[in-house]
């Protein structure tokens, strides 16, 4: 059997194993839902949604975990996460995050395998069917190969619609309706009145409810933000001299020293 070949058959083994619960993993190992990092120093009255959204007093923070170089790789995080959160990318806070396999990256690894992206075999397609699993459970967090938006396309759009259904969630609880009769808009949950809600008041009650999961991302014809032309989130600072960049540089020094974390590249 070819180097491929073998490749392919250990991938097989490792996601059926997964899939199956088999003895190499397990089911368990890959379905169990991995630890929100931002839950480990929550201040009374703050909350993490997921592990890509924190709000508090002063408002929301989106986590943008691929590291920003120049390329504008926290800009298109911001807006994927502010296309369902419904807040603008301009006026929230941008953080890297601390390093965590909650942000994983499996694009990239599914791009290192030698096979071209028009093969549709069944090497390749067991290959590419495998990435997602391998790279969640070794908590492959990669910056590179132009992997940041098809990596995140999906996976930052639904955390931001995970955070905005819980946030109404909670003002439902506050306000005694129904939630499925709230709407949300620039960063405030909307009653049926007209009356808002900002997200920062409705903090306390969504850290002490579960996530609402059961969410669908919103349809193409109601993005805002994805395929429109707009203006960077750094390009004011970086225009004007003012833009700071301590914190990004700090988290991918810091990340550097972590087992499994390696900065990679320059593409988005």
């Amino acid at each position: 059997m070819g180097r491929i070949g073998t490749i392919a058959r250990r991938t097989f083994l490792i996601g059926s194993a997964a899939v199956a619960g088999g003895v190499a993993f397990g089911a368990y190992a890959y379905k169990k839902a991995l630890p929100n990092p931002l839950l480990d120093d929550l201040a009374a009255g703050e909350a993490a949604i997921t592990p890509y959204v924190r709000i508090d007093a002063k408002g929301v923070t989106l986590i943008t975990p691929r590291t920003d170089s120049g390329q504008g790789t926290s800009s298109v995080q911001a807006h994927l996460l502010a296309e369902e959160l419904d807040v603008d990318p301009h006026q929230v806070r941008l953080d890297p995050g601390p390093p965590s396999k909650a942000y994983y990256n499996s694009k990239v690894l599914e791009d290192s395998f030698p096979i071209p992206a028009t093969n549709d075999g069944e090497v390749a397609r067991t290959l590419r069917g495998s990435t997602e699993i391998l790279a969640r459970l070794t908590g492959l967090q990669i910056t590179g190969g132009s992997s940041t938006v098809p990596d995140g396309f999906d996976k930052l759009r639904m955390a931001g619609a995970v955070a905005r259904e819980t946030l109404k969630e909670a003002a439902s609880r506050k306000s005694g309706i129904a939630r499925r009769e709230l709407k949300t808009r620039d960063g405030a949950v909307v009653l049926p009145d007209g009356t808002t809600i900002p997200y920062p008041a409705l903090a306390s009650i969504a850290a002490t409810i579960p996530p609402v999961t059961d969410v669908t991302p919103r349809s193409e014809s109601e993005w805002r933000y994805i395929g429109k032309k707009l203006q960077r989130t750094d390009i004011v600072t970086k225009s004007t001299g003012t833009h700071r960049h301590s914190d990004g540089a700090d988290a991918v020094c810091h990340r550097s020293r972590q087992p499994g974390h390696r900065r990679q590249g320059q593409a988005l």
